[in-house]
């Protein structure tokens, strides 16, 4: 029995071995890897934009105290692993400066999905549309 445990264990460990070693997110197999992170946007108060120095964007969904990621300088991504390691659900978002908050504000990741032409065009035209009719009104 012990014998037969210790084989299954193996086997789903050999299964799961590619997967990381490719550097995917458990997720959805996007992989934003913490050492090719170029730069950040808040998106709302639960989440943000991660450029990648290859030009790639990531929506990072939020959960936790990210009320000044609006208002923060700098924004830093912690977990476990080195800088090899994805960006994963379980990471959290350290936020310096520029809010009410102390500055020391953090928030953890819940998601980590490729943000795509698409999603920022549709975010765009949402803007744009409560703009509009902001204007409207006034």
């Amino acid at each position: 029995m012990k014998i037969k445990l210790i084989a299954a264990a193996a086997a789903l460990a050999a299964m799961s071995a590619p997967a990381l070693a490719e550097g995917t997110s458990h997720d959805n197999n996007v992989c934003l890897m913490r050492r090719d992170i170029d730069g950040w946007g808040a998106h709302g108060n639960n989440a943000v934009v991660i450029n990648d120095r290859f030009g790639r964007k990531y929506l990072l969904s939020l959960a936790g105290l990210c009320s000044d990621v609006n208002w923060a300088f700098g924004l830093g991504v912690r977990g476990f692993g080195g800088a090899d390691a994805c960006v994963d659900r379980g990471d959290h978002i350290v936020m310096r400066g520029g809010g009410a908050m102390d500055g020391h504000d953090v928030c953890w990741v819940t998601k980590v999905e490729r943000y795509t032409p698409e999603m920022e065009k549709a975010d765009k035209a949402a803007v744009e549309a409560k703009r509009h009719e902001h204007d409207s009104h006034s």
